[in-house]
């Protein structure tokens, strides 16, 4: 039975667990990051940003999920915890960008989230994730989900 539950940065024995297993790629500025556990083992993870992105909602950012834990509803439960937070916080809408092609958005908009109307960004070149670098070259599209009834 998969467990989502928001890492506690202040946990360190926890956090150091998660890091070893998946690329917490946001760590230098988390806001909400929910694990997935299988047990002991964290098998996929996504951060919420609350302030900051291109929509005015919060945003799911960094989702991943282990290669073999794949098509087993590890994403869909952990997008389907954020946008309950996101409720529980008060807000009517969750937001996320994604590479315009492929499974993951795929996924998205079969669970509720249409074109958020920002004009697509095409990302390209060397970013730094966690200070390292890495080359990038895709255009993400925005898409938006109302929450609630």
């Amino acid at each position: 039975m998969i467990e989502i539950r928001a890492l506690d940065p202040g946990n360190t024995a926890e956090t150091d667990a998660v890091d070893a297993v998946l690329p917490l790629s946001r760590l230098d500025n988390v806001q909400t990051y929910l694990v997935a556990w299988d047990g002991e083992r964290p098998v996929g993870h996504a951060h919420v940003a609350w302030v900051g992105g291109h929509v005015d909602a919060p945003e799911i950012q960094d989702m991943y999920v282990l290669p073999e834990r794949r098509g087993a509803g590890i994403g869909a439960a952990l997008v389907d915890a954020a946008e309950r937070l996101a409720s529980e916080r008060g807000y009517d809408r969750m937001s996320l960008s994604v590479s315009e092609a492929g499974e993951a958005r795929r996924l998205y908009e079969r669970l509720g989230y249409r074109d958020a109307g920002v004009p697509p960004v095409r990302v390209e070149g060397t970013i730094l994730i966690r200070g390292e670098p890495l080359e990038v070259d895709e255009t993400l599209v925005y898409l938006v989900k109302p929450l609630g009834p």
